[in-house]
C-alpha cells in the first residue's frame, strides 16, 4: 500500500500486481465505511487467476485523507479513478482493464459510466447503492438535500446493520472490530448517493459498455430491485442474482461460485 497525491487528495492505493503475463487488470472501488484492505484476500484470488487487482481507499475512508464519512463531489472521485486507470494502463500496456465497484462503489461506478464513459473493457458492479432496502423517510432525504448546500460536511451515523453483511459470523466480527472501518456518512455524501441512484435509473440506457451486475436476493442493505431495473435497461448488461446471499456476496457462503462467475464473465470479453 502506498499513499499518492491524486487530484489534491491523499489516496491510499493497494497494488496486487504479482502476476506473470496478466490476462486482465481490475480496479476496485469499495463501499461506504469500509476500506480497500478488506479486499486483500479477494485480490489474491484474482491474482491466482492471472488478473492484476488494484484498489484504493475513497476520500474520507481507510488510510486516505479527509474527514471520515465525507467525500468530495462524485465528479472529483471520477477524476481520481481516471488517474488510477491510466496508471494501470501504463504499468500493464495492452492488458484489458475492468472497473469493479461494490455497494457505494457500485453506485458511484454506474454513475461514472454515464458521465465519463471511461475507456475500459467492462465494468463489474455488485450490490450497488441504487436503492436502499429500507428507504429513508422523505423528511430525511429533504433534510440531506438542504444540509448538502449549507453544511455538506456534517456527519451522522450511517445506521449500517452489520449483521446483514454476510452469513459468516467471522466476517461480521472482523468488520465490527476493524479499526479502519467507520460508521459515518455526511449530509453531502448521503445526498450525492441518493441523487446518483435516481439519475442512474433515469439514464441507464446511456451505459453502452459490457456490464456485469450481481446482487444477493436477501440483501437487506441495498435493494436488489434497483439492480434488476438497471439490468433491464442497459443493453449490454448481464445480471446474476444469488439466492440466499446477503450484501457482501464475495464474503458470503457462495463466494467461490461468485468468484468463478465473475472470472467466466471476464473471459467472454478477452
Amino acid at each position: 500500500m502506498d499513499i499518492r497525491e491524486i487530484c489534491s487528495e491523499k489516496i491510499a492505493v493497494y497494488s496486487h500486481d504479482s502476476v506473470d503475463a496478466p490476462r486482465a487488470a481490475i480496479l476496485m472501488i469499495h463501499g461506504l465505511g469500509e476500506h480497500a484492505g478488506r479486499y486483500n484476500v479477494w485480490a489474491e484470488r484474482f491474482n491466482t487467476a492471472g488478473i492484476v487487482f488494484r484498489a484504493f481507499d475513497l476520500p474520507g475512508h481507510g488510510l486516505s485523507g479527509g474527514k471520515r464519512g465525507v467525500m468530495p463531489e462524485f465528479s472529483k472521485v471520477f477524476s481520481i479513478i481516471e488517474n488510477l486507470i491510466e496508471g494501470l494502463k501504463n504499468d500493464f500496456p495492452g492488458v484489458p482493464v475492468f472497473l469493479y465497484g461494490h455497494s457505494l462503489g457500485g453506485g458511484l461506478l454506474l454513475n461514472m459510466l454515464i458521465h465519463v464513459k471511461p475507456e475500459v473493457t467492462g465494468a463489474i458492479v455488485t450490490s450497488p447503492t441504487i436503492r436502499l432496502s429500507e428507504e429513508p423517510p422523505l423528511f430525511k432525504v429533504w433534510l440531506a438535500s438542504i444540509s448538502k448546500k449549507i453544511m455538506p460536511g456534517m456527519t451522522q451515523q450511517s445506521g449500517l446493520k452489520t449483521e446483514y453483511l454476510s452469513h459468516d459470523p467471522e466476517v461480521v466480527a472482523a468488520y465490527r472490530h476493524d479499526p479502519l472501518v467507520h460508521g459515518f456518512i455526511s449530509a453531502g455524501l448521503f445526498a450525492s448517493m441518493t441523487e446518483s441512484g435516481e439519475e442512474t435509473l433515469r439514464r441507464a440506457s446511456e451505459i453502452k459498455m459490457p456490464l456485469l451486475l450481481t446482487h444477493g436476493r436477501d440483501d437487506l442493505i441495498t435493494s436488489p430491485s434497483g439492480t434488476i431495473e438497471v439490468a433491464g435497461i442497459v443493453p449490454s448488461a448481464t445480471l446474476k442474482l444469488w439466492d440466499g446471499a446477503y450484501h457482501e456476496v464475495h464474503n458470503d457462503t457462495m463466494k467461490a461460485e461468485h468468484f468463478e462467475f465473475i472470472c467466466e464473465w471476464i473471459d467472454t470479453l478477452l
